[in-house]
């Protein structure tokens, strides 16, 4: 009896191994289906979503924008010569074909729960929204822009400071031009004094 549940036990250890092998290295973009084993019409929308994910991850910018139906290859280089990590995405070749791996190998694994529980969880596919993405260059552009605006114009002197410190140099001029007519104004008050006392003065003689 012990014999036979350790029989038992090397068997489904033997095949649950056999399974994991299969998932061809186990990693996230190495996973592998025959091109014919999937319908052609659902391969060429996986390429049109591929090329629009790709027009996507290089800002409508590209220089190679490729998805071949027939083997399942794709090519995405955009116009500064980077080129995408495409596998962390949806709607990608890399992220079509892990699906489908999944898939598979669930199907061909239908009487055993356990191999397939493997199948599932030994295999991940890209999980990140294309349209999530932003560009490297739009956050250079924007950090540039708000260096440059809290910058001080004439090269690290507070523009601020800079007019309050001119005030009083403006006004100067007002407040002698203020003081000036009511000193030339006490004068001639005075010389009218002096001409009224003198006239009457002669008066009385």
């Amino acid at each position: 009896m012990i014999a036979s549940n350790l029989f038992a036990v090397a068997v489904i250890g033997f095949a649950s191994l056999s399974a994991a092998q299969s998932t061809n290295g186990v990693g996230v973009g190495n996973q592998t289906v025959v091109p014919s084993s999937v319908d052609v019409n659902e391969r060429n929308n996986w390429c049109i979503a591929q090329k629009n994910t790709c027009t996507t991850l290089c800002s409508k910018d590209w220089t190679t924008n490729d998805c071949d139906i027939n083997t399942l290859k794709a090519s995405c280089i955009c116009a500064d010569g980077s080129e995408p990590d495409l596998v962390p995405y949806r709607n990608t070749l890399p992220y079509f074909v892990c699906t489908e791996y999944i898939a598979q190998c669930v199907s061909k694994n239908a009487t055993m729960p356990a191999l397939q529980s493997i199948c599932r969880n030994t295999n991940t596919c890209g999980s990140l929204d294309p349209n999530d993405f932003v560009p490297t260059t739009t956050l250079s552009t924007s950090t540039g822009a708000a260096t440059t605006s809290t910058a001080p114009a004439n090269g690290g002197t507070n523009p601020a400071a800079s007019t309050t410190d001119a005030a009083p140099a403006a006004t100067s001029p007002n407040a002698a031009g203020t003081l000036e007519p009511s000193s030339v104004g006490l004068l001639h008050v005075v010389s009218l004094f002096a001409a009224f006392a003198i006239t009457g003065f002669g008066m009385a003689l």
